[in-house]
């Protein structure tokens, strides 16, 4: 099992939303209307979304000013979220079942780690996976280097997320995949991708057992 991290086991969306405002506020851009604005705006890879947003994505623009702007509001910010309702009974209903379970995420590692460490997953989790810098583009080469490692048929493995980026990963690797509505993109934007949704992390278990 893979897990994602940011609006799949964190509860982080409202945050992003209040942050992502801030931010825009502090450039002089037009603010994102609630969540439903900021479901039609967000993707991957982020300097598409930041483009979306208005922010000027070419080498002299201010994309990398606002990138690193917005890491310190959303750090600061995150202190205050938690895990998603169910997250934990998932967790350990996997565990018990004898699934091994991983964190794959586009976070940088290290801010992933300090969000992962109060949580104490580790009593569930092999392993947590960042990515070395915080744009974002994708976390694809974290998965197949994860993947060749172990040595594991990409077709048992599940990718649990919460954005059409797992999706597109799971796909990519040749890995099942079911996502979650309660994150960064909306339920009828997930469900126009093909592969199961849930609305609630309880529900994984479940999904796990209809292969």
């Amino acid at each position: 099992m893979v897990w994602d991290w940011n609006g799949t086991l964190f509860d982080d969306v409202q945050c992003c939303v209040a942050v992502a405002n801030q931010l825009l506020g502090e450039f002089g851009l037009q603010p994102l209307d609630g969540l439903a604005g900021y479901h039609a705006k967000f993707r991957f890879p982020i300097i598409e979304y930041y483009a979306d947003l208005g922010f000027d994505t070419s080498p002299t623009g201010n994309f990398e000013a606002a990138a690193h702007r917005y890491i310190e509001l959303y750090t600061d910010a995150a202190e205050r979220c938690g895990l998603h309702d169910g997250a934990s009974r998932a967790l350990t209903s996997l565990q018990d079942a004898g699934v091994r379970q991983v964190i794959i995420s586009a976070s940088h590692q290290e801010i992933l780690d300090a969000q992962v460490a109060p949580f104490a997953l580790d009593r569930w989790l092999d392993a947590v996976h960042g990515i070395g810098d915080i744009y974002a583009h994708s976390k694809e080469g974290v998965a197949r280097r994860w993947l060749r490692e172990e040595r594991l048929d990409p077709a048992q493995v599940l990718f649990v997320g919460d954005s059409e980026h797992d999706f597109e990963i799971a796909d990519a690797v040749g890995a099942r995949c079911v996502l979650f509505s309660g994150g960064h993109h909306a339920r009828d934007h997930l469900q126009g991708l093909g592969v199961p949704v849930i609305d609630a992390l309880s529900a994984v278990p479940d999904a796990l057992n209809g292969w």
